[in-house]
């Protein structure tokens, strides 16, 4: 079985760190030898930081590039993912179930982790979901974070891994960088495969996914930096599976899967997240899906699609003043 640690560490080691300084990222070496990459918290980052950024986080597993979104008359660069393997470069490594140490203090927005240690340490219940375990000596981790990821949570994660620390990578970017955006817009494959398993789809059946996003413009509030990057997930995406089944099996799930199937549909995403205070693990777990779907079904050619693209809500969203 491949390892997506393996596969991770060799993009950090390789594109990542020797090029820094042309990246506008920054190496850091924490005091306990663990690492970490700026890639959007001090420093600028760029678009290719974000690029890597999300490489490094499926694994190795899929194919990233940078395209154009356009609805009416929003033109946009978009991040476009393309995943042969998405269970697990999603489930298993990219999804940002890792639940990072918060502070209790008055519009403080909670850390988000990510990435390949997941899938060694399979502490949260989206790794668990698939079968996929990595075995690997070295793991990487991502971290959206407002603040340079410190000695303890690089301990955290090698605890969880048991492996030495020195051997822990962090790649932190806030959300509001251009690398925070492009990672977390390029999280389409991501956010469908987990509704696709949560309506009742067997996801083993899925042979590939590939997703396209709006890359929300990016901005130093943190708080307008969050709206923005999930209204273009749930106003902005388009995925597209090739399955192999039954036509039933698809038409079972395909009008449940869309954002316009959710109960917040309509509702703009910045009040969701006041509600859940703030907290992308509080926040309702309805929300997590993208806002249209198209599956091909390898078995028979046919071709379903549900959910629409709301120019409106992107508009107001990335267009208007922090």
């Amino acid at each position: 079985m491949f390892s997506v640690n393996q596969e991770a560490v060799r993009i950090v080691k390789e594109k990542i760190i020797p090029y820094a300084e042309q990246l506008n990222c920054k190496v850091i070496k924490l005091k306990n030898g663990a690492t970490v990459v700026d890639m959007g918290v001090e420093m600028p980052g760029g678009y290719l930081a974000g690029k890597l950024f999300v490489e490094a986080t499926i694994g190795g597993l899929g194919h990233v590039d940078f395209g154009t979104f356009s609805a009416d008359d929003i033109t946009l660069p978009s991040i476009d993912v393309y995943i042969d393997h998405p269970a697990t470069a999603c489930l298993s490594s990219q999804f940002s179930g890792w639940k990072m140490p918060s502070k209790d203090i008055p519009g403080y927005i909670n850390p988000i982790g990510s990435g390949p240690a997941r899938a060694i340490a399979k502490n949260d219940i989206f790794s668990q979901c698939w079968h996929y375990q990595d075995i690997h000596h070295e793991t990487v981790f991502a971290a959206q974070t407002q603040e340079i990821p410190d000695e303890a949570l690089a301990q955290q994660i090698a605890d969880e891994c048991k492996i030495p620390v020195e051997n822990v990578y962090i790649l932190a970017a806030k959300t509001g960088s251009l690398a925070g955006s492009i990672q977390v817009c390029s999280r389409t494959v991501e956010a469908s495969i987990w509704r696709i398993q949560r309506k009742g789809f067997d996801i083993s059946k899925i042979i590939s996914g590939m997703g396209t996003c709006p890359i929300a413009p990016p901005v130093k509030d943190e708080l307008f930096a969050m709206d923005r990057v999930n209204t273009a997930l749930l106003y902005g995406v388009t995925v597209r599976y090739v399955v192999d089944c039954t036509d039933a099996e698809v038409e079972e799930v395909i009008e449940k899967l869309p954002f316009n199937a959710s109960r917040r549909y309509g509702e703009d995403f910045i009040d969701i997240f006041e509600e859940g205070k703030r907290d992308f693990y509080i926040v309702d777990k309805d929300i997590h899906t993208v806002a249209r779907y198209e599956i091909t079904n390898y078995a028979t050619g046919s071709t379903f699609e549900a959910g629409v693209i709301r120019p409106d809500k992107l508009k107001k969203s990335f267009y208007r003043k922090a």
